[in-house]
């Protein structure tokens, strides 16, 4: 400053140019201010801060984040600490200099577009056990106040009666977010139309009332017929395919309890799952198109079918049908959306009863999980709509983004906040809507990482926020079997460590092509964040199984009869390896105004 107070041009100059950067946004960080890992939770909790109604993190800044334009995240399960020369107990950021010897060369990825730090990052979980990422990412806690509000709606007032069986079907809206087949009734409620695919089929009105009284001797209630579905599916090489398939009346008779020879060659009996081996499809003769013909026959629309994920014996059956009660949707999960309840786990917890018990790797009885959902169902008519539904503690994040966005327009705060859509796109492997809902107005389903590219690029600017995960480094390195390979590739014999070093490589080379064309397709002002979820998960759960396979021989067996006994020594271990399957690694950083070439 002069005397007088005025400024110097060069000063004004400086100014300027410092109010303009900031048009622009940049993220800021004090490494010497972080003393523990960031968690996957903090990174979804950045991703609230930037497209919806989140409070500021604490471990980073950024600036006008109302400019950033875009979130696209990736996530990339086998990126650990070790590939870029990261100890497991770092803690703070580590910056990215443009010649890190430690990164692998073939991935030069974060260097080449000057991603500042690798974050050291803490997955979900406890010292025995690792969750979701996935799920932990893509669902925000709900505050104090909607939990109340929630709470008091759970909890309030139930009529004595029996609740009428049709508050338990399934909406319209709901067979869409579950991903069910749509019948067309179904699809006319939706104002919706899609004609039948090649072999499906799909039930139709009762030729005569008379033919209700076939199913059961009296109706429910004085006015529905139910009907419990259950199918065993084995493994061909187009995927799941129907082996076996059961259909009980509300008294839990059996009425039809068949074989299905599939029309491919069985790769994969699945025994442990289904109960179904090669032995007992020898000289089965019916086929799909048997059993749609008998199942038309028997099931009018009118007839509700009721299951466990019924949309996948549906799908297994090529069947559409309008009326369904899904146990796995009319009772929780104890860990709330957008898990669901395993059969079994509610058979235990709801009717004293232990169901597939696998003994000698029988796998499950379709009669027994057909008429354990009859059962569920009785229970809960018997005791009222929010019988077995846990308190909601969650909210799916693209559900908050959209009603973030909702309450911003509505305030008419801003330019840049009114330009918020609130949508998302998953673009993920297989059913991404039977993993996270649709609360996604995109959902694109995946065989691979480049369809996972594909489907980002095709994506990213129709939406405000973008989640992928590729998986080949995963499959790659044996962290998770790859179900799309039949089982003679599992059964290979083992690498030698130069044969893996060169798989390593070639899965980075690709990873590295895959996310630089990523980059290219996002507009300036985006958000890349890329994370690993978790680290190597393999001895942990190897450990996990081994202290419940002792426990379990410990009920029957004396402590020295016990194959692998259960010790400090191998609890010990557990908590090492629970240690290293939650740490993983993250990358974030804003796309800079348009370079030359770049969209």
């Amino acid at each position: 400053m002069q005397a007088g107070g005025f400024e110097f041009p060069k000063q004004k100059k400086q100014r300027r140019e410092k109010r303009k950067s900031r048009l622009f946004p940049t993220i800021e960080v004090d490494p010497s201010s972080i003393k523990t890992k960031i968690s996957v939770a903090d990174i979804r909790d950045l991703t609230l801060y930037i497209l919806g109604d989140g409070v500021a993190p604490r471990w980073l800044s950024i600036n006008n984040r109302l400019a950033i334009a875009h979130v696209a995240v990736v996530l990339v399960p086998g990126l650990t600490p070790d590939l870029f020369g990261v100890p497991l107990e770092a803690l703070t950021p580590v910056p990215i200099t443009p010649a890190e010897p430690k990164f692998p060369a073939e991935f030069s990825f974060f260097r080449t577009h000057k991603f500042p730090y690798l974050w050291p990052t803490k997955a979900p979980g406890d010292s025995t056990k690792l969750h979701s990422p996935s799920v932990t990412f893509l669902n925000s806690p709900l505050t104090k106040t909607e939990k109340k509000l929630i709470g008091k709606k759970e909890h309030g007032s139930h009529d004595k009666e029996e609740m009428p069986l049709e508050n338990l079907l399934m909406t319209p809206e709901l067979f869409a977010t579950c991903d069910y087949p749509l019948h067309s009734d179904t699809l006319a409620a939706l104002h919706d139309n899609k004609p039948l695919e090649e072999g499906w089929v799909e039930t139709a009105e009762a030729e005569n009332e008379s033919e209700k009284e076939v199913f059961s001797a009296e109706l429910v209630q004085e006015k529905y017929t139910v009907l419990g579905l259950d199918c065993e599916m084995v493994l061909t090489a187009s995927g799941s395919t129907l082996a076996r398939v059961t259909v009980v009346d509300w008294d839990c008779k059996i009425l039809l309890d068949e074989l299905v020879l599939p029309d491919e060659t069985v790769t994969d009996y699945l025994t442990r799952y289904s109960g179904i081996t090669a032995k007992m499809l020898q000289g089965v003769t019916t086929t799909l198109t048997d059993i749609q013909a008998k199942l038309t026959k028997m099931i009018s629309k009118d007839v509700i079918l009721t299951g466990h994920s019924l949309e996948n014996d549906l799908r297994a059956l090529k069947m559409r049908h309008p009326k369904v009660i899904d146990t796995a949707v009319i009772y929780s999960h104890a860990r709330g959306l957008p898990y669901k309840p395993g059969l079994k786990y509610l058979a235990t917890k709801f009717l004293n009863k232990d169901i597939q018990k696998q003994t000698g790797g029988a796998g499950h009885d379709s009669a027994e999980d057909a008429r354990t959902c009859i059962e569920l169902v009785k229970k809960k008519l018997a005791n009222g709509e929010q019988f077995g539904r846990t308190a909601q503690t969650t909210e799916p994040l693209l559900q908050r983004l959209a009603r973030a966005s909702e309450t911003a327009h509505a305030a008419a705060v801003g330019a840049e906040r009114g330009s918020r859509t609130g949508s998302g796109a998953i673009v993920d492997y297989g059913n991404p809507t039977q993993w996270y809902g649709t609360d996604a107005r995109t959902i694109v389903s995946c065989r691979n990482d480049d369809e996972v590219v594909e489907g980002v690029k095709e994506n990213i600017r129709r939406h405000d926020f973008v989640w992928s995960r590729m998986r080949e480094l995963e499959f790659s390195r044996g962290w998770v079997r790859n179900n799309s390979k039949p089982d003679e590739d599992t059964a290979a014999k083992e690498p030698t460590e130069a044969e893996k070093a060169a798989e390593l490589s070639r899965c980075l080379t690709n990873l590295n092509a895959r996310l630089e064309s990523i980059w290219t397709s996002l507009p300036p002002a985006s958000l890349m964040i890329v994370l690993s979820g978790s680290g190597d998960p393999r001895e942990m759960s190897r450990l996990n199984a081994q202290r419940i396979s002792s426990m379990q021989q410990f009920k029957t067996k004396k402590w020295d009869e016990i194959d692998q006994p259960w010790t400090d020594v191998e609890q010990q271990l557990l908590y090492e390896a629970a240690k290293v399957a939650r740490s993983g690694v993250s990358f974030l950083t804003i796309k800079p105004a348009a370079a030359a070439g770049e969209s």
